[in-house]
């Protein structure tokens, strides 16, 4: 058992495709304090959630820095996802969804709005994460076999539990 002074970690299962899918999930909430401790974690990562506020443009800003890590320390096919988080509070936007969705165009990652509060497009974004690192996967296991998937995700049919194990990092 770890803990981790400021960083929440959680196990979440959910189904997809007729099977059960864990994700490991830890969220540093993007503390600059925690960039040392979280590069560790981007080496078995199979995906990244990168969320800023949208009531905060700095926030916004520091998304590039968080891609930039990641490009240095994670897999180089890590699926990744940038949220804009609270547009559940649209009077105090301060990045535009515009702005957000180029971003992403930018950098070809997937993106979202989302509202953790009032829990719009959350489910969304994890099942979207979660299916794209399983198409990747699959399409990994058909080209080269199982043992090409690496890393802590096993694809393997336990016939009585049929689970997978996915590990997330939300910044």
């Amino acid at each position: 058992f770890f803990f981790f002074l400021g960083i929440d970690f959680k196990i979440r299962t959910i189904e997809l495709d007729g099977k059960k899918i864990k994700l490991q999930i830890w969220d540093t909430a993007g503390q600059e304090r925690f960039r040392t401790i979280t590069t560790a974690y981007y080496r078995g990562a199979m995906g990244i959630m990168l969320v800023y506020d949208i009531t905060n443009e700095k926030s916004f800003d520091n998304i590039k820095n968080w891609i930039r890590n990641i490009e240095e320390h994670a897999s180089s096919d890590v699926e990744r996802m940038i949220l804009g988080n609270k547009c559940d509070m649209n009077e105090k936007r301060q990045v535009s969804k515009e702005k957000g969705e180029k971003l992403a165009i930018d950098y070809g990652i997937k993106f979202l709005e989302t509202s953790a509060k009032s829990s719009i497009n959350v489910e969304e974004a994890f099942f979207t994460l979660a299916r794209d690192i399983m198409t990747k996967l699959n399409r990994k296991m058909n080209d080269h076999g199982p043992a090409a998937a690496g890393g802590p995700l096993r694809l393997t049919e336990n016939r009585s539990k049929k689970s997978s194990f996915f590990r997330c990092t939300l910044l």
